[in-house]
């Protein structure tokens, strides 16, 4: 359907919106930062003010009198009450003045200053029945004055509120002093402010609109000029020229561009339809040849993606060489690897009936001397034989005897070569330059695909060998600890928690209690311990809930034990290193020989009681009397 023109806006009235609206938007903007701050600086100053008065006032507060106050009527009430009456008079806009005390979880009332007739005062030892989170959180831990951190508004009206430790003679923290000031001032200054700023932004907003009408028509003028002038050329009048004089430099630029195309169209008119056709024609060849790389590379992505997801290496290399022959439609797909010495490379896997036969009698060839294979192998780099026939390198192959033309790319993995991928057609001359890059592509990504299984299967090997000998090292580990330990256990029951004897361990085992749920110990999959759990029923009954508390005590208790066995040995040795330093710090402090033997057989004898220690001299008689 053709456009109506003739509908859509024109330059001019859309560069009037927008500049208005960018206008409009920046005035708004600037309103709105200016009433942030304000906003944010007389907040600030509000909660400075109530900071130093709370500050002050906690100051005046004796802890040891407000511990005195038994009821309202005290004398201390009342004293507490006048000096905090003048706290809340030194300052029209502070509403409360309260003291409190916490009294197990309950934060009470002590003192709210004011007089009967006020309203809203608590009632001596009342219990703060809706206390700010900041108070809950901080009322046992305050040290300094704390202010809310927003304002809350009630019946009585919107305040902000603040916190003060009150401390005793002894610099004990008995209680918190509060004081709630009225944010109404504050709020009537902020909303007197966001008024004017609404009224000077609808004040100048007449103004923008006139200076986005003046703006627009400035820029859109020479836009409209080139605009005539460009539905005349387009009717046809090709002699039609933009002037150059105009006063924009984008337009001007435009106006001399449209003008050389104008030129230009004079001269090609003639030629045009031929040069359309070439064109086409090019243009044809061009599309075909994008399509059919498109198809290659759709094919590399498929077979990538397929290699990408084999993992078994047993199968690997068979589903590698199906996938790259059903997806390019080759005749005979192999895949050779090098054996451990490097002297042969071996058929691995193979697509072709033929090559399924020399699978079976383990086909292979000499590396740098038979087909071209071996010499693609031995020289890192692809060998092509376009015609099998012309090719002295082509080694005569009775199982495949319908190929005409034959390619072999090495598989390489950095600088070392681990095999070759073998592709053979039943057509001559069947591989193109784009084919060898593909297949080079797909070659380098099965090389890749090989060295990837080796590496997962060597990792899994590594894993395996690892989890087992960690397995052996915590049973060791734990035997040796069992040896040591003169505790077998612990069982505990109704009568509470008792150490396993073996005779109790025994009883245990003859019981063969049905009800008993049995729970192996493990720590990296080597039972350490077992834990019987009795819960008075039988053990196909425990729930799936209980069975999963009960394993994830398990896993727990083993981490435990784990960590208590390696602290207990930690412990251990450090207490051997500690005992070795101090006989070594003895030995050290003698200054002769005889000190040092003498120093070093008593340190000896003191660790190992009961023992005969002799230290002899090479070569001497241990009953000689040596002086």
């Amino acid at each position: 359907m053709e456009q109506n023109i003739s509908k859509l806006p024109t330059l001019k009235s859309r560069l009037t919106i927008a500049s208005t609206l960018a206008g409009a938007l920046i005035s708004a903007l600037i309103i709105a930062m200016l009433y942030v701050n304000f906003r944010q600086e007389l907040r600030n100053e509000l909660r400075q003010r109530l900071a130093s008065i709370t500050t002050v006032g906690a100051l005046q507060q004796d802890g040891d009198m407000l511990l005195e106050v038994k009821a309202a009527n005290d004398e201390t009430f009342q004293v507490i009450n006048e000096q905090n009456i003048k706290i809340k008079k030194s300052d029209p806009d502070i509403i409360y003045v309260y003291t409190m005390i916490k009294v197990g979880q309950d934060i009470r009332f002590i003192v709210d200053a004011g007089t009967p007739a006020d309203e809203g005062l608590a009632e001596f030892w009342s219990v703060y029945l809706e206390p700010g989170p900041t108070l809950v959180e901080n009322f046992d831990t305050i040290k300094s004055t704390i202010v809310e951190p927003d304002f809350y508004t009630d019946e009585y009206g919107t305040f902000l509120s603040a916190y003060a430790p009150i401390y005793n003679a002894n610099g004990a923290r008995i209680g918190v002093f509060a004081i709630d000031i009225s944010a109404s001032t504050i709020i009537a200054r902020e909303q007197s402010f966001l008024f004017s700023s609404i009224v000077v932004f609808l004040i100048t907003l007449p103004l923008i609109i006139i200076l986005g009408v003046l703006s627009s028509n400035v820029l859109a003028a020479p836009i409209i000029t080139l605009a005539n002038i460009a539905q005349s050329i387009s009717q046809g009048n090709l002699d039609e020229r933009f002037p150059e004089t105009l006063k924009v430099r984008e337009a001007a630029q435009l106006a001399k561009n449209f003008n050389s195309m104008a030129e230009t169209l004079n001269d090609l008119i003639d030629s045009l339809e031929n040069r359309v056709e070439d064109r086409t024609k090019e243009l044809e060849a061009t599309s075909r040849q994008m399509i059919r790389r498109a198809a290659q590379l759709q094919t590399i992505a498929q077979v990538a993606h397929s290699i990408a997801s084999v993992q078994d290496s047993g199968s690997m290399l068979p589903d590698m060489a199906r996938l790259i022959g059903d997806q390019f439609g080759f005749y005979h797909v192999g895949i050779f690897l090098l054996d451990e010495n490097r002297e042969y490379a071996v058929l691995r896997a193979a697509t072709s009936d033929g090559g399924q036969k020399m699978l079976e009698r383990k086909h292979k060839l000499l590396v740098g001397k038979e087909g071209i294979v071996g010499y693609s192998i031995h020289e890192k780099k692809a060998r092509i034989a376009l015609d099998v026939g012309d090719e002295t390198v082509f080694f005569d192959n009775p199982d495949l005897p319908a190929t005409r033309s034959e390619i072999s790319l090495p598989l390489i993995i950095g600088n070392e070569t681990i095999g070759a991928l073998d592709v053979q057609s039943e057509e001559p001359g069947a591989f193109s330059d784009e084919d060898i890059e593909v297949l080079t592509t797909l070659a380098n990504q099965v090389a890749v695909a090989i060295e990837n299984a080796r590496l997962l299967s060597h990792s899994r090997s590594t894993v395996k060998e690892m989890e087992k000998t960690f397995q052996r090292y915590i049973s060791s580990e734990w035997q040796q600890f069992e040896s040591q330990s003169p505790i077998i256990g612990y069982r505990a029951g109704h009568s509470g928690l008792e150490p396993l004897t073996p005779a109790l361990q025994e009883s245990i085992k003859t019981e063969k209690n049905p009800t008993t749920y049995k729970f192996p110990i493990t720590l990296r999959g080597a039972t350490i311990a077992t834990l019987d759990v009795d819960l008075g029923k039988h053990s196909e009954k425990y729930t799936p809930e209980e069975q999963a508390i009960i394993r994830a005590t398990v896993e727990r208790v083993s981490l435990a034990l784990e960590n208590a066995r390696l602290l207990q040995d930690s412990q251990r040795r450090a207490a051997k290193e500690q005992l070795i330093g101090d006989i070594s710090a003895k030995i050290g402090a003698s200054i002769n020989m005889r000190n040092v033997l003498q120093a070093a057989v008593e340190e000896l004898g003191r660790i190992m009681p009961g023992s005969d220690i002799v230290v002899q001299f090479q070569g001497t008689d241990p009953n000689q009397d040596r002086g």
